[in-house]
């Protein structure tokens, strides 16, 4: 006789969880990750956050809580093995969150860094929905422009948040825009973060993150009234003279394959597009 298949068992995660599964995720083979702000233990609690059992042992997990309301994004699926059964694995936990995103009225988007994350996607109805493309500076500082007279650009606060949420909010299509929470996770993160402000009413902001070595400009918005203004240049360039002042000289960007006004304003600066790109996956949930 075979011995008997453990008995597979899928529920929500709790914070009681929290233990185990930073310890699966260690310990894991195949892991997907969105490129977020927040720690993976933010999302536990919120749903969907799955963890799939085989009997008493924690095999794989699921998460993708829609961050803002209508917008969810999979933040996470693991596996502890390679398995023949992988896709198998990845229903299990894909269609109860997908019924749970259907309720909520969100739609799903994913990033795909893996081929082996990107075989899963085209196997279950997933289709692209842009590419993101990357840009790198040459190291030249750019020139000023100019900017309205009475504009300021300071250094940005906690208590600016809200209001950077707002701008964020009327700059970006609602697939790319964050919410208050992820704002405040990229704000601590953040290596250099300002606001340019008019009239004591911050109209634009830039976020961006950097080690030793490098940099990253991770956020760059404006209000719509002001975007010929000089603003998004303006304080992307005062972030490049600041890294250079530290010796950073490599600078990278994303940005979306077809925004041709964003790409522009980075070649402006001095940015070239890199060969590397990465897609965006979309899944439609009918309501």
């Amino acid at each position: 006789m075979f011995p008997s298949l453990p008995k597979v068992t899928i529920r929500q995660a709790t914070s009681q969880d929290i233990a185990s599964i930073t310890r699966f995720m260690d310990q894991a083979v195949l892991v997907h990750r969105n490129l977020d702000w927040q720690p993976l233990m933010d999302w536990v609690t919120r749903e969907p956050f799955l963890l799939r059992f085989e009997g008493q042992k924690l095999t794989s997990l699921f998460s993708c809580a829609a961050d803002p309301p209508g917008t969810a994004w999979i933040h996470a699926f693991a596996m502890d093995h390679w398995s023949s059964d992988m896709e198998k694995t990845w229903h299990s936990l894909l269609e109860p969150s997908l019924a749970i995103l259907q309720q909520e009225k969100s739609s799903l988007f994913t990033v795909a860094l893996h081929e082996w994350y990107k075989n899963l996607l085209n196997a279950t109805n997933f289709s692209i929905f842009q590419k993101i493309v990357v840009l790198n500076w040459n190291q030249s500082l750019p020139k000023p422009l100019p900017t309205p007279g009475n504009l300021i650009i300071r250094p940005m606060t906690q208590s600016d948040l809200d209001a950077v949420v707002s701008v964020d909010r009327q700059a970006f299509d609602p697939v790319w825009t964050i919410s208050r929470a992820s704002m405040e996770c990229a704000f601590f993160s953040a290596a250099h973060a300002s606001v340019a402000e008019m009239d004591d009413t911050i109209i634009g902001y830039e976020l961006s993150t950097a080690s030793h070595l490098s940099a990253h400009l991770t956020r760059l918005a404006v209000h719509p009234d002001f975007k010929h203004a000089n603003i998004g240049y303006s304080l992307a360039r005062l972030m490049l003279e600041y890294f250079q002042q530290l010796h950073i000289n490599l600078v990278t960007v994303n940005t979306q394959q077809d925004n041709s006004a964003s790409i522009g304003l980075y070649k402006k600066l001095g940015f070239s597009l890199t060969e590397e790109s990465f897609p965006i996956y979309w899944r439609e949930i009918a309501c």
